[in-house]
């Protein structure tokens, strides 16, 4: 198969809960994500072509020491909107790929602190700052 992404994967050091924003339902763990989009396993089946926007809680972010705490934190949410690509059944879970659209600046300035902090961690990259502030998502 074709690796056609533009952008090199990031893994996460520990699966990262993801909720749809609509239902609060947890969709599945973040595996892995780009700029372009992410992978998450899932223990149900997400229809294909569906577009979601996918909610991320700051505090699992820090949780899962992809960023660093800081003090007072008010525990918000990221948001990304994103399209499900494909689908594939990894060994008791699926696996679905998502295609990130419409991303706010914010949306967009928070994906770059993330693939900036996993690169600082991986070595490729230059040392991040703390994520200090709960951005403010528009919706």
């Amino acid at each position: 198969m074709i690796d056609r992404r533009r952008s090199k994967r990031r893994e996460l050091l520990v699966f990262l809960p993801a909720y749809d924003k609509e239902t609060s339902e947890l969709l599945g763990y973040i595996a892995d994500l780009n700029h372009g989009g992410l992978m998450l396993f899932s223990e149900k089946y997400l229809e294909v072509g569906k577009k979601y926007t996918i909610k991320v809680c700051v505090e699992d972010l820090r949780s899962s020491l992809i960023f660093r705490p800081d003090e007072g934190h008010d525990g918000c949410c990221l948001e990304w909107t994103a399209r499900s690509r494909w689908i594939a059944i990894h060994p008791e879970l699926y696996r679905i790929g998502f295609m990130f659209t419409d991303l706010t600046p914010t949306g967009q300035s928070a994906l770059n602190q993330i693939i900036t902090h996993l690169d600082a961690l991986s070595g490729t990259g230059e040392r991040p700052h703390a994520f200090n502030q709960c951005p403010n998502q528009s919706s």
